[in-house]
């Protein structure tokens, strides 16, 4: 009877010891959820993830406790999930009420930078303003690009300037300074992604891999060619509608690119530069993107207007509108017009 007595109470003892550790564990996980050997553990949202995404990564990476402790103490105590894209430096020491707040309300480090990429900016233009923020060296930037492993629906092209061009989606972001050249394509390319899936499936649209490649380098012409937003569809058109005509598109926007350097009105040296962007030189699409386009450019390539529309000239009158026509002699009579329009303007 002796010896059971004991025995219960070792058992007993050892019992308590395992729930106080247990609690003493689950404590010390609500208290400090993060683990690192450094002061501070930086955390990246990149748009469209969840919480539990963000804690799912992090254990990943080792640098989370408990995860089914935490995602339960979280539901349990009805904390808002609802976190805000960037880059994080958040202390070790945080509670889990603490990081969730953080990531609630877009407390980030003091290292992060708000940069805004314009649509139709061209990778070089991106590694200007990221420079220019000090986020990253340009030359580091390009040099980056260039090695960068790109997603299977990216067409890689010994040919092209940059293989990424027309997949940096143009945004506003948050971004850290000395960042990695890599994490910052992840995200701008992450984010590339989930708009063209918003796209797709909210115009009920099927584009198999395979296509996506062309409607971007068309996306990216209507970028530069259409000033105004109701015309991007239309001006999609008239490059689609030459394209089936085996007519060169002839865009300027190309020979920008080629040039790099902005005109008015380009000469006929201009136009003649040789290269495979050049759509003045080269049948169909350029050989690749001439720039990274916005929403509005995307859905036009993808779902254009239909027209009979083989020409389009600007009006020249403070529009940001164009002249429209289907034949040759209207679109001479349109071009008299926006050359009078342009020659009141500059004086």
């Amino acid at each position: 009877m002796k010896k059971k007595l004991i025995l219960l109470t070792i058992t007993l003892v050892i019992l308590c010891i395992i729930g106080y550790k247990i609690y003493s564990d689950a404590l010390s996980v609500i208290k400090h959820p993060l683990i690192s050997s450094e002061e501070n553990v930086e955390v990246k949202v990149n748009s469209g993830d969840s919480l539990n995404n963000i804690i799912n990564n992090l254990n990943s990476d080792n640098k989370i406790g408990n995860t089914f402790l935490i995602k339960w103490y979280i539901k349990k105590h009805n904390l808002n999930t609802n976190i805000k894209p960037g880059t994080y430096s958040i202390s070790k020491d945080v509670s889990i009420e603490n990081f969730v707040n953080n990531l609630n309300n877009g407390k980030y480090n003091e290292n992060a930078v708000k940069v805004t990429i314009p649509e139709g900016y061209d990778i070089n233009k991106i590694a200007d303003l990221l420079q220019e923020k000090q986020i990253i060296n340009k030359e580091d930037f390009l040099s980056a690009i260039k090695t960068y492993n790109l997603p299977s629906y990216i067409k890689k092209d010994s040919n092209r300037k940059y293989n990424l061009e027309g997949y940096l989606f143009p945004d506003t972001y948050e971004f850290t300074k000395g960042m990695k050249a890599k994490d910052i394509f992840d995200v701008m390319v992450k984010n590339f992604e989930t708009v063209l899936n918003t796209i797709k499936t909210k115009n009920n649209i099927t584009l198999p891999d395979e296509k996506l490649d062309e409607k971007i380098i068309m996306a990216s012409i209507v970028e530069h060619e259409a000033e105004a937003s109701s015309e991007r569809s239309t001006v999609a058109s008239v490059f689609y509608n030459r394209i089936n005509i085996n007519m060169k598109l002839q865009s300027c926007a190309t020979v920008e690119y080629v040039l790099g350097v902005h005109k008015t009105v380009y000469s006929e040296k201009d136009i003649s530069v040789q290269s495979l962007y050049n759509t003045y030189n080269v049948s169909g699409l350029p050989v690749g993107p001439i720039c990274n386009p916005g929403k509005e450019s995307i859905l036009a390539a993808l779902a254009p207007a239909k027209t009979n529309y083989l020409y389009f000239v600007s009006r020249f009158d403070g529009t940001k509108s164009h002249f429209f026509s289907d034949n040759y002699n209207q679109f001479l009579k349109d071009k008299k017009v926006s050359e009078s329009n342009y020659a009141k303007m500059s004086k």
